[in-house]
């Protein structure tokens, strides 16, 4: 940059002196610079068989080439994003002195891209990576020649390639032929997916009636599924394998398993299949092994216990979307604290392919009941501590662990020895993206409930600990010392109305006296309802 310094100071005698010495300006400018078609990203990714374009900047180069690997071609330009088809140049080259190269990558993992230039002078080039500046210096090789030498890594990411299995009573099936799978009515099929090669981020199961209008019956996002079929008829199934993600070439590829899968009548009793649920809309859900035949109301024939006494039944229809459903709406208001029990007793509810519906008996309503938490990472600490994190007055450890979850794979452990004040974790800062504001919106109350464990040898007499409530800063205050140790039990509180913005768990003693290590699971944080 030696040079550039050089004008500047001429151009500002010219501004101060005028025209009393005449300026001869100098005959070269050293400068370096370069860019990529991936902009500022910390690594460079590109789909095989796909190109990405590099461009020197540089000026007064006294040599400059791009160096490649042999798994990479030289293209033709311009290219336009829709292109399909590219021109290679120079096949076999793995250097050129162009200033611009389009280079198309030919082979998975990672490839080098080599930028060499000598310079007469001191260079540095000023880079930003991610928001983050930078700076790289020529080194001198010899007199008047100064080398900055660049080598970019690229990740060239692989075609996906779909690869699954399925099984049928625990029985991986062949698929190599067209023969058809049969399932009876009621029964799964186990479909895993395998797939490795492309690094894929998900996949959808699905599976598709055959003949018009062709629907979609089933979807699963899960590697390992397993599908119900409980609808008469043909159908086939597909994997769909996908990659995405920030800054990576996304990347889908679809297969449709060649066997079609053909549900008949089932020889097992038609029964209650699942857990019968409350919905958001105080609709009671009631699953079955089947699809339903066309029936008069059936309301005669159900039984309801809203907490221990008979409630009135308003009606019983069939699901507009799936028939081997039945929703139940009750006469009356549905509170969460309330406890619903069903049973059925008729004999004339049939599936379609005439089984009749087995009796049950008091089947409790799993309630609706959203967790206003949201996210496992807030409500169960899944995502391993992004949301929560040790708390800046913690002296102690608190951390987030593996050692022993209630649910999932993490809880969050405090723990206390002689000689240490305080161990926490919270959401902080208040109201950031570790913890979207919970805006109290009906005025009721909060209901808070988690799940807590305390080590066998946990000293807890005169010990307790809290949850605060942010940005009241006030907290649920939980004694320790009536609690079991060796065992989960679930802590439960209340919070007052008001919009929540931050969590924060405080396992605290000013005598430094305290031996305790306790593990935390489960919070959830619901509007309290009350039955009038």
């Amino acid at each position: 940059m030696k040079n550039k310094l050089i004008i500047m100071g001429l151009v500002l005698s010219g501004i101060f002196f005028g025209c009393q010495t005449e300026y001869e300006a100098p005959n070269s400018l050293s400068d370096v610079g370069f860019y990529n078609s991936a902009g500022t990203v910390n690594t460079l990714n590109v789909a095989l068989n796909k190109f990405m374009s590099f461009t020197d900047l540089s000026q007064g180069t006294i040599e400059h080439s791009w160096i490649i690997e042999k798994d990479v071609n030289f293209l033709k330009g311009p290219i336009k994003t829709s292109d399909t088809n590219y021109t290679v140049i120079n096949k076999g080259d793995t250097i050129t002195k162009d200033l611009t190269v389009i280079l198309q990558f030919n082979k998975a993992g990672w490839s080098k891209v080599r930028l060499y230039n000598v310079f007469k002078d001191s260079v540095t080039f000023r880079g930003n990576t991610n928001g983050v500046n930078y700076f790289k210096g020529s080194v001198k090789i010899a007199p008047n020649r100064w080398v900055i030498d660049t080598t970019f890594m690229v990740k060239v990411y692989d075609t996906i390639h779909p690869q699954f299995k399925v099984k049928q009573n625990d029985i991986t099936l062949n698929l190599n032929n067209k023969d058809t799978i049969y399932v009876e009515a009621g029964d799964k099929l186990h479909f895993s997916d395998l797939t490795t090669q492309g690094e894929p981020s998900g996949r959808t199961w699905s599976i598709r009636t055959v003949t018009a209008p062709v629907t979609v019956v089933a979807t699963s996002t899960s590697a390992e599924a397993e599908i119900i079929f409980k609808k008469l008829g043909v159908f086939t199934a597909s994997l769909n394998v996908t990659r995405s993600g920030q800054d990576i070439p996304t990347a889908s590829k679809t297969v449709v398993i060649s066997r079609p899968i053909k549900v008949i009548a089932s020889t097992k009793p038609f029964v209650l299949s699942g857990t019968i649920k409350e919905l958001e809309n105080e609709t009671i859900q009631i699953p079955f092994a089947g699809e339903f035949a066309a029936f008069s109301d059936p309301k005669a024939s159900f039984t309801v216990k809203l907490n221990g006494s008979t409630a009135a039944i308003g009606s019983v229809t069939l699901n507009a979307t799936d028939k081997t459903i039945l929703d139940l709406k009750l006469t009356q208001k549905i509170y969460r604290p309330d406890v619903i029990t069903i049973s059925y007793s008729g004999t004339t509810l049939k599936s379609t392919d005439d089984r009749v519906l087995q009796p049950f008996s008091d089947i409790k309503v799993a309630m609706h009941d959203v967790n206003l938490l949201g996210t496992p990472g807030l409500a169960g600490f899944e995502d391993g501590g992004v949301a929560w994190k040790k708390y800046s007055s913690s002296d102690a450890p608190a951390v987030i662990s593996t050692e022993k979850p209630f649910a999932g794979n993490y809880s969050a452990k405090l723990s206390l020895t002689t000689g240490l004040k305080e161990s926490s974790v919270s959401t902080l800062p208040a109201g950031g993206t570790n913890f979207p504001a919970i805006v109290n919106k009906t005025g009721a109350n909060y209901v808070v409930t988690w799940k807590m464990f305390i080590t066998p040898e946990s000293d807890i007499v005169g010990k307790s600990m809290g949850l605060f409530y942010i940005p009241a800063w006030t907290q649920i205050f939980v004694n320790l010392a009536d609690k079991p140790k060796g065992q989960w039990f679930t802590v439960t509180g209340e919070i007052p109305a008001q919009t929540l913005t931050g969590l924060y768990l405080r396992l605290l003693d000013n005598n430094k006296s305290t031996n305790v290590t306790l593990f935390i699971d489960d919070l959830k944080i619901v509007e309290k309802e009350v039955r009038p």
